[in-house]
């Protein structure tokens, strides 16, 4: 039971910045994956997070990826500029986007061939826990000329 307690612990002091984790970099499952048209040699990718309890959905996996042979920069952070398309938000959603702070630009280099993952909490944000079918899609701008549409995804809640 102590080491259990200590992991947590230890877990809560680095995410809270204070200690550093020599973390494992994160694996991109892209297996199986339905990418949306590519624009500019980028595309987007969306799919069902694994759920806790079979009737309630618990989020998206999003995929960007660089299809392209030269490293694309993008202003991030990626996960706050996403816009979940087929489920308005709920109010708890609302809330979240109107009191965040703008986030500081954090670039994000996709190199040849190099993806980026965000998990987005659906169950929360947006209104998606009556019963029925959602037809979620994910749209991102990466320019003034250049909006990414990700793959149309079926949910059943």
């Amino acid at each position: 039971m102590p080491a259990n307690w200590f992991e947590r612990f230890y877990n809560f002091l680095a995410n809270m910045g204070l200690v550093l984790r020599d973390d494992p970099p994160k694996i991109i499952d892209m297996t199986d994956r339905i990418w949306g048209d590519a624009v500019d040699g980028l595309a987007l990718s969306i799919r069902e997070l694994p759920r806790d309890d079979e009737g309630r959905v618990t989020g998206i996996s999003v995929v960007i990826r660089n299809a392209g042979p030269e490293p694309r920069t993008l202003d991030g952070p990626l996960a706050s500029r996403y816009q979940v398309e087929g489920a308005s938000l709920s109010a708890y959603g609302r809330k979240v986007a109107d009191s965040s702070p703008p986030a500081r630009p954090a670039p994000v280099t996709l190199g040849p061939s190099g993806a980026n993952e965000a998990e987005l909490p659906i169950a929360t944000t947006h209104e998606i826990r009556s019963r029925g079918d959602y037809r979620l899609s994910v749209s991102l701008s990466v320019s003034d000329r250049a909006m990414l549409r990700s793959n149309e995804l079926h949910v059943r809640a």
